[in-house]
């Protein structure tokens, strides 16, 4: 645009010396045969039709201006009005280069997450093997140990899998009525293992809360804080789920655990992929950074406002707030009902 603006500027340029050297030749040359009051009504012409050009130019500026910052769209025999045709081939050309380039992406992201899926149902085999061979053992403590390694291996399979649709989730959301206490038990159900070997306590105060979800993103998230919950417990660990009416009819769904805690100088970075707390290391079970990211980004998928409270020693809460979607999904019936 500023090539754009330098062109118009040498035009404005010519023109006001062609103006000039005009009132000169009519004041000084055609002084005999010319009136005051037809050259001043001349130039109020031109002056009249050159704000009018200058108008309409600015208009046209603004118009191309707003087109390339992506604000407006133009047809393209606009495009090539207003750039001109070699401007208008040269956009066309680099729109068509970043189309193929994009399409090239996608299906390169199709492909990776075909191959992850096939992946993971291969890797399901083995690990079924595992589980009857392990069944057979006589050993209680090696038979405990390799259950553990065995249902940690599921959920990470599993991670992958799910993780891998998580930035092409287009045809992968489907928004339904949900019973959030049906989204907790499955939750917990898939997390049973770790929370019986842990004796966590399960609180939950949830009576007929029901918002719209994709549910088996939600069970994911749920997945994500119970693991972050077990990873990070203290004594006689707790797991609350809680859940009440906000303002304009959202849901405020809340998980809280009584667990370590987090630095006040790391909460700002949880969501952060692939941070790691400096006191979040517990044992041989060290933290990827993931499981927080994960849950951030299938926040944003649900459109869900996410929001993390903790202390040092006294656990960690995270809320959730669902917004009524009724409206937005022609459906008149309100968010809390009995499930």
């Amino acid at each position: 645009m500023r090539g754009y603006i330098k062109d118009r500027g040498r035009c404005f340029f010519i023109v006001l010396c062609l103006w000039g050297f005009g009132n000169f030749y009519l004041v000084f040359l055609c002084a005999s045969h010319f009136y005051f009051q037809d050259l001043l009504y001349l130039n109020l012409l031109l002056l009249a039709a050159a704000a009018a050009g200058i108008w309409k130019d600015y208009c046209r500026w603004k118009k191309g201006r707003e087109y390339l910052e992506g604000k407006i769209s133009l047809e393209p025999w606009e495009q090539e009005k207003i750039f001109g045709k070699n401007v208008y081939d040269y956009l066309q050309g680099k729109e068509e280069a970043h189309r193929k380039e994009i399409q090239g992406l996608i299906r390169e992201q199709e492909e990776l997450t075909d191959y992850i899926a096939r992946w993971s149902h291969e890797a399901k085999l083995p690990l079924a093997a595992m589980k009857l061979i392990n069944e057979r053992s006589r050993d209680q403590e090696t038979g405990r140990e390799m259950k553990e390694s065995i249902v940690r291996l599921e959920s990470l399979i599993h991670t992958v899998l799910l993780g891998s649709k998580l930035h092409g989730p287009e045809h992968d959301v489907r928004y339904e009525k949900l019973c959030l206490r049906d989204a907790i038990r499955e939750a917990v159900k898939n997390q049973a293992y770790f929370l019986i070997r842990h004796n966590f306590e399960i609180k939950e105060e949830i009576g007929n809360s029901q918002v719209y979800t994709d549910q088996r993103w939600l069970v994911y998230l749920l997945d994500q804080l119970i693991q972050n919950a077990v990873k990070y417990r203290g004594e006689n660990p707790v797991l609350r789920f809680s859940a009440e009416m906000g303002k304009e009819n959202c849901v405020l769904f809340t998980v809280e655990d009584n667990g370590l805690g987090i630095a006040r100088e790391d909460l700002p970075y949880i969501f952060q992929k692939g941070f790691v707390g400096k006191n979040h290391r517990k044992g041989d079970y060290r933290s990827t950074g993931m499981g927080l990211y994960f849950v951030k980004e299938i926040s944003g998928l649900l459109h869900l406002d996410i929001r993390a409270y903790s202390e040092p020693g006294k656990g960690s809460r995270f809320e959730l707030r669902f917004q009524d979607l009724s409206e937005h999904l022609f459906l008149a019936e309100n968010t809390l009902q009995k499930c």
